[in-house]
């Protein structure tokens, strides 16, 4: 249909088209037929008017030539009568002039027709037709005519006149018609269109011709309207004329006709979408319908599988059952919908539910009352499936039906069996759970279930606890908070804090508690679980008090005490605080005398004295191994403060070893709380006591210059360790002279710091700060083998039997200085046993004296020679140097200085030079500055000595300069 109604569209509208174009066409030719006809009745009347004047004009001139023989004055006044009378009676002419051959004419004339006469070239043309002369009243066309003596008798024609010619025609609102010259001079024109007269406009070639009227669709040159013009020059005058009927103005008709066409095919392609349309729209409507109930269908299917549901119904008369694809797949039957054998499906029921399920069915079909059953069906692979079957009877003719639906319920039973498992496991679990747990009603608290760990735990009987409430169980003090933590709403606040609960007798428990909301037979109820944190509670109160006290005196810690000093400043500034900061003297040396236990006794009888000093004025700290911090809270009180820690301080401590006395260094420092806090005023009374440690005084107050001083200390430090980087370290060596003869038999290493610009630093200023800042062992090291380097040196120059003498300071010794690395040393450097002289002073042998000895044994054998250096300043023990692997013993300057003045000088150096040499050691005398003391010594029997009298310290160049000459004396 819809192929049909578009082929009858296309021809209608083909026909419609074929019309209107078969109309347009006829119109136009009608068109074309009236100019036509207008400009060839048009061209007549031009004739018959221009005819007219041309008789009239000719008469004249046959006139003329009647009165050639006339006189000249006579025969001129009758032609300018018989002019006079043809102008009279013609009032298209407006008059007539003669003019001669060369165009002159009467006076007045207009030269313009002198011109154009005298151009006149006679031809067979019956007139001759000028140039256009405009005036006031219209235009004038000149027509000329030759006479008897080849002058020009030219006749000035009103172009106005030719309008009464066309006034009665039909030429239409946008028709014209139009007068040309035959060069395309407008001479007079007829429309609507305004005045053109005078124009000039291109002739078509075919507009000139002596043929029959030439038509066609023109667009005129002068008004830009399309025309059906005819051009016509049918008679022997030198004029055209044109009739045009304008196309739009023919077309109006033609135009309503073609819209109504238009319309109307329109209308029937409108009408025919439409319907189209809709049958379409019905057609989408039929195949969406069709296109549903198949995925409804599918749908259907897809949910029967899924759901594990299938549809069936039962013919009992034929015994047979139509099932769905579904429902075949539940039983385990293979196949299609399609009609089966009821046998084949009862055959798949359990054996065990095989009997009754066919009773119930045939009840069922007998009382036509619905039947719902579960049971098993066995699958050919032997599991099992559980199976809901829904059915009810049915009236459908011929016979009553019976028709349901299965669906596989096996999730549901193992669903249902879990759960049971899960209960009973949840029973086993609650029951024996090693942690107290019950379950309470949350509207009465009540409890409804406790477990045997809790009755075990509390003490009450399971029947005792079921009688209680939840609050009853909590300590007295922790009630009021539980009652709202425990009813509804409170489960989480209850987890987050610690409960106490009191036992049966009265033994409390501190619990964490676990809890969630169940439901129990049908109320609001909560799972707890109490896990006793008691222990963990203790042990973490326990670190918690250790990580702000010392375990030995129970003080606070130093990092303790300022924080609570910090509090205090927080809480109250006021006028701030005041530190005592104590370090007792030798408190580190009691446990190895005196025994660990006497040692800790005494410290905390110092502990317990400066926790009551401070227990009267504000807080004390402690910082192993004896550091004592107490802090004034009144900086006013500081002075009473520091008394009662001398008075402390002074009584001495009774032990198990004996009576021990106290001696401390204390530094005093105070602030405001807004200077840096705590820390800030502690670290100024350590570096005020630290001042007093070095002073020996007993109480130092604390002192800006202290700060700068340290300040200072820490740049020399860095600055030490970037020299030693720099290598701006360099020995120099002061020579040792055997007294019976003068030669120089040891050179002694001394340590020298000469900065970039070649200054030096004095030893007796960086060399304690080595030693403080552990870097005296690194550079130590140095020592060592830049002395192992020079002796190479020395060697070279056949002074190899010289032997280097190094200090090596008791830090040095005790970080590890072995008899390992000494023999890598004199390997590396093939150095001769005895070359290298270790001088230890007597603190290296005070700190750990068995070990020092053991120490000095293995370097000994290992090719060192060993010497006590600075012998008398300590208290060196005889025992000692009698036990000590030494070679020389070398006596202080301090008492070389007066040795020759001072009789208790002298008196030692005797004493020391006869003990030396009563051990078998060789004997050295230091600061030898005057030949009095060097002959004092040899006289007394010293065996070698150094000084600036034999010789200054000097870099080893120069010394191999001195050594040069003094061989060659010897020599």
């Amino acid at each position: 249909m819809r192929n049909i109604g578009i082929w009858l569209g296309v021809v209608l509208t083909a026909g419609l088209c074929a019309l209107v174009l078969l109309e347009r066409q006829a119109r136009l030719d009608a068109a074309s037929r009236q100019s036509m006809a207008l400009a060839t009745g048009v061209d007549r009347l031009l004739h018959y008017e221009l005819r007219n004047i041309q008789r009239a004009m000719r008469g004249i001139v046959a006139g003329d030539v009647a009165n050639a023989a006339t006189p000249a004055p006579e025969a001129a006044s009758r032609l300018d009568i018989w002019i006079s009378g043809v102008v009279s009676r013609h009032d298209e002419l407006e008059d007539i002039l003669r003019f001669d051959p060369n165009g002159a004419g009467p006076a007045g004339s207009d030269p313009r027709i002198a011109h154009w006469v005298s151009e006149l070239v006679p031809s067979e043309a019956p007139l001759a037709a000028g140039p256009l002369l405009p005036r006031a009243e219209g235009w004038l066309l000149p027509l000329a005519m030759p006479t008897r003596d080849d002058g020009w008798l030219v006749a000035l024609f009103r172009t106005s006149e030719l309008e009464s010619m066309v006034d009665a025609l039909d030429i239409g609102r946008e028709g014209s018609a139009t007068i040309y010259t035959q060069d395309g001079v407008v001479v007079a024109r007829f429309g609507q269109f305004g005045e053109y007269v005078g124009k000039q406009v291109d002739l078509p070639a075919g507009a000139r011709g002596e043929d029959a009227p030439f038509s066609e669709h023109h667009v005129s040159q002068l008004d830009g309207v399309e025309r059906a013009v005819t051009f016509s020059k049918t008679s022997d005058y030198p004029f055209v004329v044109s009739a045009g009927i304008g196309l739009h103005e023919a077309l109006a008709q033609w135009r309503v006709y073609a819209t109504c066409a238009l319309v109307l095919a329109l209308l029937y392609w409108l009408v025919f979408g439409f319907v189209v349309r809709r049958a379409h729209r019905d057609q989408a409507a039929r195949e969406a319908l069709m296109a549903e109930l198949e995925a409804q269908a599918q749908w259907l299917q897809q949910a029967q599988l899924a759901s594990g549901t299938g549809v069936w119904r039962l013919f009992p008369r034929t015994g047979q059952v139509r099932a769905s694809r579904e429902m075949a797949a539940l039983y385990g039957l293979e196949g299609a919908d399609e009609w089966r054998a009821a046998q084949a499906f009862v055959d798949r029921i359990h054996e065990d539910d095989r009997a009754g399920i066919a009773a119930e069915l045939a009840a069922s079909q007998s009382d036509r009352r619905p039947f719902i059953q579960e049971y098993r069906v066995r699958l050919p692979d032997s599991r099992i499936r559980w199976l809901r079957v829904r059915g009810a009877t049915v009236s459908d003719a011929p016979e009553p039906v019976m028709a349901g639906t299965a669906l596989d319920v096996t999730e549901q039973h193992d669903a249902q069996q879990r759960v049971a498992r899960a209960e009973l496991q949840f029973r086993h679990i609650f029951e024996r759970n090693p942690l107290p747990a019950w379950v309470y009603d949350l509207e009465n608290l009540r409890f409804l279930a406790v477990n045997e760990a809790a009755v075990e735990a509390y003490g009450y009987s399971r029947d005792d606890l079921l009688q209680m409430t939840v609050l009853e169980l909590l300590a007295p003090e922790e009630r009021a908070a539980g009652r709202e933590a425990l009813m509804p709403g409170g489960g989480q606040s209850a987890q987050d804090r610690l409960w106490t609960l009191m036992t049966r007798d009265a033994r409390h428990i501190e619990v964490r508690v676990h809890a969630r909301t169940i439901e129990l037979d049908g109320r609001a109820a909560r799972l707890v679980l109490a896990e006793d944190v008691s222990a963990r509670m203790s042990y973490e109160r326990d670190l918690a008090w250790r990580a702000d006290h010392d375990p030995t005196t129970g003080m606070l810690t130093l990092t303790a005490l300022a924080d609570q000093l910090d509090s205090h400043c927080a809480a109250d500034g006021g006028a701030g605080f005041a530190i005592a900061y104590v370090q007792l003297r030798d408190l580190e040396l009691i446990a190895p005398t005196l025994g660990r236990r006497a040692g800790e006794n005494i410290l905390c009888a110092a502990a317990a004295r400066f926790s009551e000093v401070a227990a009267r004025y504000g807080a004390c700290g402690y910082m192993p191994a004896e550091t004592f911090v107490i802090a004034a809270l009144d900086p006013g009180e500081l002075d009473a403060m520091v008394a009662s820690l001398l008075q402390a301080i002074g009584t001495p401590v009774d032990s198990e070893g004996g009576t021990f006395s106290l001696e401390a260094w204390i530094g005093l420092a105070s602030g405001p709380c807004d200077e840096g806090g705590a820390e800030k005023v502690i670290g100024h009374a350590a570096l005020a006591s630290l001042h007093a440690r070095r002073e020996n005084r007993r109480v130092v107050p604390y002192g800006a210059c202290m700060a700068e001083q340290a300040s200072a200390r820490l740049e020399m430090v860095r600055q030490l360790r970037q020299a030693h980087e720099r290598e701006e370290f360099e020995l120099h060596f002061q020579p040792i002279q055997r007294l019976r003869d003068g030669r120089v038999v040891a050179i002694e290493a001394l340590l020298r710091w000469r900065h970039a610009d070649g200054r030096y630093t004095p030893p007796a200023r960086f060399i304690p700060l080595c030693e403080e800042s552990g870097l005296i062992v690194p550079i130590g090291n140095w020592v060592l083998e830049e002395s192992a380097r020079m002796h190479a040196r020395l060697a070279a120059a056949g002074h190899g039997h010289i032997a280097i003498a190094v200090n090596v300071s008791a830090v040095q010794f005790e970080s590890g200085l072995c008899a390992e690395s000494i023999r890598h040393l004199f390997e590396r450097h093939a150095l001769p046993r005895r070359a290298l002289h270790l001088e230890l002073t007597e603190s290296v042998l005070l700190r750990q004296p068995d070990h020092a000895r053991a120490v000095m044994g293995t370097l000994r054998d290992a090719g060192l020679c060993l010497s006590i250096d600075d012998f008398g300043t300590g208290f060196s023990s005889m025992a000692y140097l009698r036990d000590l692997p030494l070679d020389h013993l070398k006596i202080d300057r301090a008492f070389v200085r007066d040795v020759t003045c001072d009789p208790r000088s002298a008196a030692i150096c005797r004493a020391m030079i006869a003990l030396g040499h009563g051990l078998g050691l060789s004997v050295i005398a230091e600061g030898v500055e005057a030949s009095e003391q060097l002959d004092w010594l040899r006289t007394h029997g010293c065996d070698q000595a150094q000084g600036y009298y034999l010789g200054r310290p000097m870099p080893i160049d120069t010394l191999l300069d001195t050594l040069v000459g003094e061989t060659s004396d010897i020599d």
